[in-house]
């Protein structure tokens, strides 16, 4: 069932989905074991996505039901409200999400429908509900956002979107050092020495006020990625947008001393550095995406490079 109205895409450590766009991504918790992502509206919320990895052996998913509606029963109940459940709805089926699900309403003022799956694949048991109101639409949020949610990639990249930042990753890549913050999005990924970095700063107009874009691009990459690499650059356009396209040699490969003491560690040359640095004019930000790569895996790059999306519409 496709979702009504404008509506974003969130994807996050694997787990996708699509919510309404005026929903707020305002938690965002854990790791690909155990994660938690939490929307609201004006305040209140609206969607709730915890998942775990089951470790090895049998997992009952009607007793897993059991004990999340008997532990929310009783913090509604807590809070001095009269709790009414209802169970079995069919707002999904097995053969649409195509895995072991069960389904579930609560009222207490509020109006909640909810589901629990367990996926037999990735092993993960995923719990998601949507809140409202009697008067609003709560159910066809809810089947919307059922259908549209995964709990891992479909083939070999991995989607993640989030707070108007979308792109792709090969999986197997894991997340490393991260920024969240209003003015700078920053997310990098490790597979051994390899990184792979795309970062989202705003507001354009004020940071490249009385600066050329080379003084920009110093500060965006990092003093790490400076200090490691010669960078040389030239202007190209990306995506309709003016930008830089970056190369980069290891400082260390230019000193026999180093090439050396590298031999004698590993048989792998120096990484290249690759980047690009655009202003998206429509958004009024700056986007970059780089990496730091072995030969072997410098094949990602363009595909890695071009997933990263800025001003276009972000549908699913």
């Amino acid at each position: 069932m496709p979702m009504t109205g404008s509506h974003q895409l969130i994807g996050w450590m694997g787990v996708t989905l699509t919510v309404p766009e005026n929903w707020d991504l305002v938690q965002v918790k854990g790791n690909r074991f155990d994660g938690y992502l939490r929307f609201e509206e004006d305040g209140l919320l609206r969607c709730e996505i915890q998942w775990t990895l089951v470790s090895a052996g049998r997992f009952v998913l009607d007793e897993q039901v059991d004990r999340y509606l008997q532990s929310l029963e009783q913090l509604l109940r807590k809070q001095g409200k009269m709790v009414t459940v209802r169970r079995n709805l069919h707002l999904v089926s097995r053969r649409q999400v195509k895995r072991n699900v069960r389904d579930f309403q609560w009222q207490a003022g509020q109006v909640g429908y909810g589901m629990m799956w367990f996926c037999e694949e990735c092993r993960k048991a995923l719990v998601a509900q949507v809140v409202g109101y009697d008067h609003e639409p709560v159910r066809q949020w809810a089947q919307q956002i059922f259908l549209s949610l995964s709990d891992h990639a479909d083939g070999d990249w991995e989607t993640w979107a989030l707070y108007g930042l979308r792109f792709e990753v090969p999986v197997g890549w894991q997340l490393g050092a991260t920024e969240l913050t209003p003015g700078k999005i920053r997310l990098t990924f490790r597979l051994g020495d390899d990184t792979l970095t795309v970062a989202r700063f705003g507001p354009a107009s004020v940071l490249l006020k009385g600066k050329v874009p080379e003084e920009f691009a110093v500060q965006a990459l990092g003093d790490e990625i400076v200090k490691q690499f010669v960078i040389h650059y030239r202007m190209e356009r990306f995506k309709g947008h003016e930008g830089m396209e970056l190369v980069g040699k290891d400082k260390r490969s230019t000193s026999p001393l180093q090439v050396f003491l590298r031999r004698l560690r590993t048989a792998a040359p120096f990484p290249r550095f690759f980047g690009r640095l655009w202003h998206c004019e429509e958004s009024n930000r700056l986007y970059l995406a780089a990496g730091s790569l072995s030969p072997e895996q410098e094949p990602i790059w363009e595909r890695f490079a071009n997933s990263v999306r800025c001003h276009e519409r972000n549908e699913k």
